[in-house]
């Protein structure tokens, strides 16, 4: 790092050489005297003047893994020297300071606060370092420092708020009575019941037949499907489309791993990517890291990356605005395919919703006189129009067997997946969606 003679130094021996040659010329040796002191200053920075090579400071990051809402201080330190470092706010993050900037001796930290997941860099200005007289100064460049974020792992409704998956496949004892190796209950025999369920000991003893009533197991399979095609937001400061996808694809995947299923990930667009089915804590950090490390910029319309495995009677889970139409084929080829499909609703719910509150004269007028001079007027009724379009398209869904809930955390979701576990053996009706346009 090179160091110079700061502002004040120079200007003190600019001052010392200018007396000296008026004094030369005019044989006044008062100047002397007044410029006494800054020939005191000026031998006080050459007795201070600072080796050649001077070790540059270190920069850091806390953490490189944060969850949405933690903190990473970004910690600059320099011994002996005094430090001015301003660090530019990211894309979607707090600082403590609000403006990034810290002058202190020796340390300086950067409370950075990510309010989105995904990958954020810390890209730090120029640091000014001097001395704790100001007599030599310098500058330096900090690394810049990338960090992951994942979504909040606290949903609305976490626990038990899904009773359990669809299917009878699977490895993990359920609640629910159906085919199964455990044994629940031994009761009267009933039209239906399965002759090799027959308990022959209890029917001898008592004279009437008796069935083994045996519980269910647990599907161990289940697909979160995430629509990254496109990230729409309000005017307001709450979260895109995209922001509610990853939230809901984060908070499903980890409460069914929490119960020991098996879990994938599939993303239509290229954002997040696609990880396969998988069990375990191992799974939920890939799942987590692959939410962590997607960012924005990916965002292609242009291409649908299909699902191309799904085992028949899986639970689908699809995370989407439902806004393209090559999205609302997607779904519905997967219910040809004989999957259980539960769309969930991402769409910000301020979108389309037009506020029917009455205003007084004069602020009717003054809002009549400021719609005519804003661009994009119209933006909220054209919202509102294309909301009722999809209203059409969600209805067409519906009618097919596939429900669509809202994202407003899991406990929704559980009603709809038990209803889907109950009426799991309801005929569909085998028809497309007809006039669902872009």
């Amino acid at each position: 790092m090179v160091l110079r003679p700061s502002h004040a130094l120079v200007r003190a021996a600019l001052l010392l050489a200018v007396a000296g040659l008026l004094t030369l010329l005019t044989h006044q040796v008062a100047l002397l005297v007044l410029v006494a002191p800054f020939a005191a200053w000026c031998a006080l920075g050459v007795l201070r003047r600072p080796p050649r090579t001077v070790p540059e400071p270190s920069s850091a990051l806390s953490a490189r893994r944060l969850v949405v809402g933690s903190v990473a201080e970004h910690v600059v330190e320099a011994p002996g020297w005094v430090l001015d470092v301003e660090v530019p706010r990211p894309l979607r993050c707090e600082l403590e300071p609000p403006l990034g900037a810290v002058v202190a001796a020796d340390r300086t930290v950067v409370r950075v606060q990510p309010q989105r997941w995904g990958r954020h860099t810390v890209t730090p200005a120029p640091a000014r370092l001097t001395d704790d007289w100001g007599l030599w100064r310098g500058s330096w460049r900090p690394v810049a420092q990338a960090f992951t974020v994942a979504p909040a792992r606290d949903a609305p409704g976490g626990s038990e708020a899904v009773p359990h998956p669809v299917g009878l496949v699977g490895i993990h004892p359920s609640r629910v009575r159906g085919e199964g190796s455990a044994l629940a209950e031994v009761r009267a025999f009933r039209t239906g019941d399965r002759l090799r369920r027959i308990n022959w000991r209890v029917t001898s003893r008592t004279g009437e037949l008796h069935t083994n009533a045996t519980t269910a197991e647990r599907d161990t399979e289940l697909l979160v499907v995430t629509d990254t095609l496109s990230d729409v937001a309000g005017d307001g400061a709450g979260a895109s489309s995209l922001d509610l996808t990853v939230l809901a694809a984060a908070a499903v995947s980890g409460h069914y791993l929490g119960l020991g299923d098996r879990v994938g990930l599939h993303d239509l667009g290229r954002v997040i990517g696609s990880v396969p089915p998988g069990a375990g804590a191992r799974q939920r950090t890939r799942i987590t890291e692959q939410l962590a490390s997607a960012t924005v910029e990916r965002i292609d319309r242009s291409v649908v990356r299909r699902v191309h495995r799904v085992r028949p009677g899986s639970l689908v889970v699809v995370c989407s605005p439902l806004l393209d139409a090559d999205v609302l084929l997607e779904v519905l080829r997967l219910v040809h395919r004989g999957a259980a499909v539960l769309a969930v609703d991402t769409l910000p719910p301020e979108l389309g919703r037009l506020d029917d509150t009455p205003r007084g004269g004069a602020a009717s007028a003054l809002d009549a006189l400021a719609e005519r001079f804003r661009p994009g007027r119209f933006w909220e009724e054209a919202w509102a129009l294309r909301r009722l379009e999809r209203d059409v398209e969600l209805s067409r869904l519906a009618e097919l067997g596939v429900p669509v809930v809202p994202w407003r955390g899991l406990e929704g979701l559980g009603l709809v997946v038990g209803a889907l576990a109950a009426n799991r053996t309801a005929p569909r009706l085998s028809r497309s969606l007809g006039g669902g346009g872009r």
